[in-house]
C-alpha cells in the first residue's frame, strides 16, 4: 500500500493558479510507441503554436521527439480580456473553419458579444476558461492532434499515455535557460543530431530558422531584457556548455556536444556564423524560396506574383542581423509544409 501511495504522490501535479507560472511539461505516446515522423512532428508544432496564441501562453522552448514531447511554457493568470482581443484569438484559432458543434461559430460569438447581457457574460466565461490554464491547454492540444493523427492514419483510440508530467520552474533566467537547453539537447542526447540546430522540431532550431514565436521564446528566457543578437549568443554559450557535459545516464542518452564544437562556440563568443545561419534559414524555409539582393527578389516576385495571395504586396524581407549584409528572402508561399 505504501508503494502505491508513493507512486501516486510522485505523479501528482501542482499548479500555481493564482499567478503567472512557468512549467516544464512532458508527455509520452501510449506504450512509448515511436509514432511521430516528420509530418507528425510538423503538425504538432503548428497546432502547439496556434493553441498557445489562443490561450495567451508563451512557448519558451520545445522539442518534439518520436515518442514524447517537451514544452517549456509560461502560463499567465488571465482574469479578463477585451472582447476585441477575445474575438481576434477565437477567429485565429478557428481560421480553418472546422468548429466543433459544441461551441460557437465565429459569427455566432461576435453576435452574442455584441448583444451583451447574460448570454455574452456566459460566452466570455466559457472561452476564458480555456485561456491561461495549463490543463486546458494540454487537453485541447493533445485532443486536436489525436483527431488529426487518427484521421490521417485510420487509427482508433488514444495515442497518448494517460497523463502528462509538469514541473514548476523558477521564472528566472538562470533556471529557465538551463531547462530550455535540456529540452533543445534532446536530439543530441538521443544521437539523432550532432547539433540541435540540425533538428527541425526544437525551439532553438526554429528560432535560428527565423520563426518569430520561437525567437521570442528564447528572448523571454532572459525576461525579454535582451535583443535577439545578444540573446542567441548568450543562449548558445549555455546550450553548448550543457551539451558538452555528460547527462549522467548509464543506460540512455549517450550523445554529447564534441569538445571541438564547444571550443568553436567559445572562440566565437556564441555568435552564429553567417554560413551557419544561411544553411539553417534556407533549410527550413517553405516551398518557393528566393534569396538574393532586393532587386533580384523583387524581380522573382513580379515574375511569379500569381503564386502568392492577392493581398501580398511586399516581395520579400531583409534577413535580420548585421552579418546578412543586404540579403533579402521570399518565403511563405505555403505557411504549412504539412497538413
Amino acid at each position: 500500500m505504501r508503494a502505491f501511495e508513493n507512486q501516486y504522490r510522485s505523479r501528482k501535479r501542482v499548479l500555481l493558479a493564482d499567478r503567472t507560472a512557468v512549467y516544464h511539461v512532458m508527455s509520452r505516446t501510449a506504450c512509448q510507441a515511436f509514432l511521430f515522423g516528420p509530418e507528425e512532428k510538423e503538425m504538432f508544432c503548428n497546432l502547439m503554436l496556434q493553441q498557445a496564441r489562443f490561450a495567451g501562453i508563451q512557448v519558451l522552448g520545445y522539442c518534439v521527439m518520436s515518442n514524447h514531447v517537451h514544452l517549456l511554457l509560461r502560463v499567465p493568470l488571465i482574469e479578463s480580456i477585451s472582447d476585441s482581443e477575445l474575438m481576434l484569438r477565437y477567429a485565429d484559432y478557428y481560421r480553418d473553419g472546422k468548429i466543433p458543434r459544441s461551441t460557437y461559430s465565429v459569427e455566432e460569438l461576435r453576435e452574442i458579444l455584441g448583444a451583451g447581457g447574460a448570454d455574452a457574460a456566459a460566452a466570455r466565461a466559457r472561452i476564458l476558461a480555456r485561456m491561461g490554464d495549463l490543463p486546458a491547454f494540454m487537453r485541447e492540444l493533445k485532443q486536436r492532434f489525436s483527431i488529426w493523427y487518427n484521421h490521417k492514419h485510420n487509427n482508433h483510440g488514444t495515442i497518448w499515455a494517460a497523463r502528462y508530467k509538469s514541473l514548476i520552474v523558477e521564472d528566472e533566467p538562470e533556471t529557465l535557460t538551463r531547462v530550455a537547453a535540456y529540452i533543445d539537447l534532446n536530439p543530441v542526447r538521443a544521437e539523432i543530431a550532432e547539433d540541435p540546430k540540425d533538428y527541425r522540431w526544437c525551439g532553438y532550431a526554429a528560432a535560428l530558422a527565423g520563426n518569430a514565436l520561437a525567437r521570442n521564446g528564447l528572448i523571454q528566457l532572459f525576461n525579454g531584457m535582451r535583443d535577439w543578437d545578444t540573446t542567441i549568443r548568450s543562449y548558445r554559450m549555455i546550450l553548448f556548455g550543457k551539451g558538452y557535459d555528460s547527462k549522467g545516464c548509464t543506460y540512455k542518452d549517450f550523445g554529447r556536444i564534441s569538445a571541438e564544437r564547444l571550443e568553436e562556440i567559445i572562440q566565437l563568443d556564441g555568435k552564429v556564423p553567417l554560413q551557419e545561419l544561411l544553411r539553417v534559414r534556407v533549410r527550413y524555409f517553405s516551398d518557393g524560396l528566393a534569396l538574393g539582393s532586393k532587386a533580384f527578389v523583387d524581380r522573382v516576385f513580379a515574375d511569379h506574383s500569381n503564386a502568392f495571395g492577392e493581398k501580398r504586396t511586399q516581395a520579400g524581407t531583409a534577413l535580420p542581423g548585421d552579418s546578412w549584409g543586404k540579403l533579402h528572402v521570399i518565403r511563405n508561399l505555403k505557411r504549412r509544409i504539412y497538413g
